[in-house]
């Protein structure tokens, strides 16, 4: 189904205040905008009472406590989290760079299986991710090491797209638009070697089983396992980690290898129960960074 045409006017009313704000992003110093983006994280918190309410149940939901002042304190701490993440992934395109890496970076929980097969030019990797800490920087951090593919939704408005993707530019990014009608667009990358970045932690729509997701069965794509079992590549399960300020821990667990079976549909829904674990045993560990305020147990 092809987008309704926005209005010109509509689209210049939207970029003009989008356009001050990146201004003044870059005119202040780092340590300050990310002050601002905690403020405007509690903001957001108070402003918005059914995402919060949202959170603070997802938390209690998936049983990371059972203590409505602590699932409280975890959930508005996400909403803090995510205001970070903008103007961290804005920095980051300028402070990381291959000479700065280690400075920013932390690999230290990346294993060795796991960096022989990301730095290996003839080996595609299927990246498994979720919305835990600063996705956008994991991204950034990982194409120093192989080109990635990422699928995103792109904007709406195109002034506000080619302005963000002029401010951001990316170094060894492709971007596949979500729901792109090339059906090759994300085989043909990992045939070539090349890395592809998926996040799949949210409510699908389509292309999905249910499979158990931190205790609830849930809605999962499943991309992930229908690529693997399409291409052989390695799976690896991913998340950055906010450590301090501007400092990013990438964790990963694999690779993971599955052999098919005569069962497609069981080798689907048990690659895509595998990952949806990995995934989970990330965020247990570090849910203030994890985005809870989105309807993840929907029943359709």
């Amino acid at each position: 189904m092809a987008k309704k045409k926005r209005n010109k006017f509509t689209n210049i009313i939207e970029y003009v205040p989008l356009r001050i704000a990146v201004w003044f992003i870059d005119a202040i110093p780092l340590k300050v905008s990310l002050a601002l983006s905690k403020s405007f994280g509690l903001l957001v918190w108070w402003l918005l009472p059914s995402r919060r309410k949202l959170a603070i149940n997802n938390v209690l939901l998936a049983s990371i406590t059972t203590d409505k002042k602590e699932a409280v304190r975890i959930a508005k701490q996400s909403f803090i989290s995510f205001s970070m993440l903008t103007i961290e992934s804005l920095a980051a395109s300028k402070l990381i760079t291959p000479d700065t890496f280690d400075k920013y970076i932390d690999v230290s929980e990346v294993s060795p299986e796991v960096e022989k097969v990301l730095k290996s030019p003839d080996n595609g990797v299927i990246l498994c991710s979720a919305h835990l800490g600063n996705w956008e920087i994991s991204g950034h951090a990982i194409s120093f090491w192989k080109r990635l593919i990422a699928v995103a939704r792109t904007l709406d408005n195109p002034y506000a797209q080619r302005l963000l993707e002029k401010r951001n530019p990316r170094r060894n990014i492709e971007i596949v638009a979500k729901h792109s009608a090339d059906k090759g667009a994300l085989l043909r990358p990992l045939r070539k070697g090349m890395l592809l970045g998926l996040i799949s932690d949210q409510h699908a729509t389509s292309h999905r089983v249910l499979v158990d997701f931190m205790g609830h069965p849930a809605w999962t794509l499943t991309s992930t396992a229908r690529l693997h079992l399409a291409t052989r590549c390695p799976i690896v399960c991913g998340v950055a980690i906010r450590t301090g300020f501007m400092k990013i821990k990438i964790i990963t667990t694999g690779p993971f290898e599955f052999e098919p079976t005569l069962d497609r549909e069981a080798d689907i829904i048990k690659i895509t129960q595998t990952m949806n674990k990995e995934l989970e045993k990330f965020i247990r560990q570090y849910p203030e960074q994890y985005l809870w305020a989105h309807k993840r147990w929907r029943k359709k």
